[in-house]
């Protein structure tokens, strides 16, 4: 009887889940830039909250406590160094690299990286540009 409540919460969420997927199923067009894009029909705060709360999940969660942990009140150059960050480009940058990424029919940024030049060649060459960036910045969480 304990873990009644438990149990109840979570069989409500899944069937919930469930729900919310069916009804996006029926939606859904099947094409590469309704699963990658969700065909650019989200508005520009759903965009926001989702990559903020994307790229600050483990960020906040993990990283700025130890941070905080190891280096005390002088870890909070860092928060206010990302925060300074995140707010300029947020404020400069997206409606640009929207347009430009609408204009080239992008859907990744190694696509939205290597369309100017134009070449297969080059765009293979960015796509393994970034994937080894994103590998080496990864590696260096160990």
């Amino acid at each position: 009887m304990d873990y009644f409540i438990t149990i109840f919460s979570f069989c409500i969420f899944i069937v919930i889940f469930l729900w919310v997927g069916a009804l996006a199923a029926k939606t859904s067009n099947n094409t590469d830039a309704d699963y990658l894009l969700g065909n650019r029909s989200f508005g520009k705060y759903f965009i926001g909250l989702s990559a903020g709360a994307t790229g600050n999940s483990g960020w906040i969660m993990i990283g700025a406590v130890g941070m905080a942990y190891t280096m005390g009140i002088s870890a909070l150059l860092m928060v206010i160094a990302t925060f300074l960050g995140e707010l300029t480009f947020w404020t400069f940058f997206p409606k640009k690299v929207n347009q430009i990424s609408v204009a080239q029919n992008s859907q990744t940024i190694p696509e939205f990286l290597g369309v100017p030049f134009k070449k297969p060649q080059a765009q293979r060459v960015i796509t393994l540009i970034v994937a080894l960036i994103i590998v080496v910045f990864l590696g260096q969480c160990h």
